[in-house]
């Protein structure tokens, strides 16, 4: 039910995505620009640096430091204001990335919306890992298992005979094994969406 509630969730998001990625993007970044603003004139104002209050009030619901000074609610205001004016700088800077990734999201909607099936390999993917690890998992209790093992009266756990037994050479083979096959089964997933998105989009006439 999880599973299902997931792909359905990120069907509606990404066939929305097309639509509202440029709202959210500059949304997000207007408002977090605002917050800290907003929040750095909050501590000044505490602080008595707008106005002519010279202790700190506690204003707007902003926490009264136990002992607390103008000086530290000057720093806070400084800095939220400093944060702010950096977002805003780096936003201008980055205008035409930001236009860019916007852009790229926009079409990655549209790759989503006209190749359903490709959110079917990120399924068979964790299908496949789970099939894989159980049977790792299996073979390395097997060798783990068959090895010689020893009691010792000073314990209540047996220990191995020594490290250097076939079995262990085995298990250490495949453990190393089974997290390079899991590396190679997610980069195959990779390439698969990556080679399947550029088909899609070099398909396009060359203004489309």
């Amino acid at each position: 039910m999880g599973l299902g509630v997931a792909v359905i969730i990120s069907f509606i998001f990404m066939y929305t995505l097309r639509c509202f990625a440029g709202l959210i993007v500059w949304t997000s970044l207007i408002g977090i620009i605002v917050l800290f603003a907003v929040l750095g004139f909050v501590f000044l104002y505490n602080a008595g640096v707008i106005s002519n209050v010279s202790t700190v009030t506690g204003y707007m619901n902003v926490p009264t430091i136990s002992g607390g000074t103008t000086t530290q609610y000057s720093i806070y205001g400084y800095s939220a204001l400093g944060f702010a004016g950096l977002i805003l700088l780096l936003t201008i800077c980055c205008f035409s990335r930001i236009r860019l990734g916007v852009a790229v999201c926009k079409a990655s909607g549209l790759f989503i919306a006209n190749t359903c099936s490709i959110v079917l390999v990120p399924i068979v993917q964790t299908i496949v890992n789970i099939a894989q690890w159980a049977v790792c998992i299996f073979a390395m209790l097997y060798l783990i298992s068959v090895a010689s093992f020893k009691t010792s009266s000073s314990s209540v756990f047996t220990e191995l005979n020594g490290y250097d037994q076939d079995s262990l050479i085995r298990f250490y083979a495949f453990l190393f094994g089974s997290l390079w096959c899991n590396a190679v089964i997610g980069a195959i997933g990779i390439f698969v969406i990556a080679s399947s998105c550029c088909l899609w989009y070099y398909s396009h006439g060359p203004e489309q």
